[in-house]
């Protein structure tokens, strides 16, 4: 098979056509910040846009969605890209609880792990944050399940495992900005637990304490 060259920071990496920069990245042991990537999701969500990397000749682009081409010389590490990302981070924040010491997955939490590597500190409000917050209740429709909506950073992970690997499709997005949050579907009887295999991995695929054992609530 054919393989594609590039430079992704000083390194010669090789890739098969069509593959992601972040994944040919991730091939080659270079490490960049991601929460919502899928290596086994046909389509790249994109949505966290922790992943931006600075291709010379064309300026910022998504590691999740830019495919390898040849030539291409890739920077994950530059002052444009850490103000990008810190920006992005800061976002994410803007409704998240910052009490990680309560949270189920205190110590093995993708956010706290990507804050330090973006100098990112969790131990304040983000500055994009509305005061007075008002967090929304856990919603606790399903019996095995409770969703945290202050801890859920939207990442769709949850959403995809759900629907595209299980093929239940039980969890999906709802409203919009601020207000948007994971919703548990009541047409699918969620409630009573008649189609939910309790298969926990969307608790296992989300990367916060968002959807948590009804045991830790």
């Amino acid at each position: 098979m054919e393989f594609i060259e590039c430079t992704i920071d000083g390194t010669a990496v090789r890739a098969e056509p069509g593959t992601k920069v972040l994944k040919a990245a991730m091939d080659a042991g270079i490490y960049i910040p991601n929460l919502c990537y899928i290596p086994e999701a046909e389509l790249p969500f994109g949505g966290c846009r922790l992943c931006y990397v600075e291709v010379e000749g064309r300026g910022l682009v998504t590691a999740c969605t830019q495919e390898v081409r040849a030539g291409l010389v890739i920077h994950s590490e530059t002052p444009q890209v850490a103000r990008v990302r810190q920006t992005a981070f800061r976002l994410l924040l803007a409704y998240h609880h910052l009490d990680c010491r309560t949270c189920w997955k205190n110590k093995n939490c993708e956010l706290q792990k990507i804050a330090g590597k973006v100098k990112v500190k969790l131990k304040r409000p983000s500055e994009f944050r509305a005061l007075p917050t008002e967090w929304e209740p856990l919603d606790t429709t399903n019996p095995f399940v409770t969703y945290d909506p202050g801890r859920c950073i939207l990442c769709g992970k949850c959403v995809w495992m759900c629907g595209e690997k299980n093929g239940e499709s039980l969890l999906d997005f709802a409203f919009r900005g601020f207000r948007t949050r994971i919703r548990m579907s009541a047409a699918t009887s969620i409630s009573g637990g008649d189609t939910c295999a309790s298969c926990g991995q969307c608790m296992e695929i989300c990367p916060t304490g968002a959807l948590q054992p009804p045991s830790q609530r």
